[in-house]
C-alpha cells in the first residue's frame, strides 16, 4: 500500500483520537473497522482527493482501504 496513503489513514485517525495502525488491509472498513465517523471519512477524502489529485469519491462514496486504492489507480 502506499506510504503515503498509510500516513493519512493514521493522520485522520490521531485527529479523531484513535491511535494510529501499524499496517492497513485493502478489506478494512473506513466506519466498522478504522472507527470513522462522517466527520473522519470527510477529512480523509479531501486529504486523498488533494495529495493524489484526485476525486475518490466522484462515483459514489468509498466504504473500504480498497475503494480508495481502486479509485487512485483510476486516475
Amino acid at each position: 500500500m502506499d506510504s503515503k496513503l498509510v500516513e493519512i489513514l493514521n493522520t485522520v485517525r490521531v485527529n479523531s483520537g484513535l491511535s494510529p495502525l501499524a499496517s492497513y488491509s485493502k478489506d478494512l472498513d473506513l466506519r466498522d473497522d478504522l472507527e470513522f465517523d462522517s466527520i473522519s471519512i470527510a477529512e480523509l477524502v479531501a486529504s486523498v482527493d488533494i495529495t493524489f489529485n484526485s476525486n475518490v469519491n466522484e462515483d459514489g462514496m468509498v466504504q473500504t482501504v480498497g475503494d480508495i486504492q481502486d479509485k487512485l489507480k483510476e486516475n
